[in-house]
């Protein structure tokens, strides 16, 4: 079973923050995070440029509905994820995604903790388009302690 090819999964992900919170360090977090999904698992996260016009248009809104708090300021990764899929995760995009959201809801939200008040996680709808917004990353950040043999040499 180990000896098979990891599967691969491409994810955008958005993270609402607290302000002054740091969003290269949510990464880290959000790749160091997947390690406790059922199955062996790693990623590698970038960090993306969200535009200043979305972020406006973000606040706004949460203010409009009452979360100025909780919504004030949105953060995009291009997450990569590896994995050697089982029962408990089978190799399917959708069900990676939601198992992500699930574990980095339970994990890592909290303005106490992390500094994420929420986080949506889809699978990448078209990965030429992901590989283009993922190459303006700003930082990356590399599972910790990841399964040996699941992150590729040239990532």
């Amino acid at each position: 079973m180990e000896s098979s090819a990891p599967s691969e999964a491409l994810l955008l992900v958005t993270a609402s923050t607290v302000p002054g919170t740091d969003p290269n360090a949510l990464g880290q977090q959000l790749a160091d995070a997947v390690i406790d999904l059922p199955v062996p698992a790693a990623a590698v996260i970038g960090t993306g440029e969200v535009p200043a016009d979305v972020r406006e248009r973000t606040r706004e809104l949460a203010e409009r509905q009452g979360m100025a708090g909780g919504a004030a300021d949105l953060v995009v990764y291009f997450a990569r994820l590896w994995l050697r899929p089982g029962p408990a995760l089978p190799a399917h995009a959708i069900e990676i995604a939601i198992a992500c959201r699930r574990l980095w809801e339970q994990r890592l939200r909290g303005a106490d903790s992390s500094g994420m008040t929420d986080v949506t996680c889809l699978p990448a709808p078209n990965p030429d388009n992901w590989l283009h917004g993922a190459r303006s990353c700003t930082s990356l950040a590399t599972t910790t302690n990841a399964p040996a043999g699941l992150i590729p040499d040239a990532v």
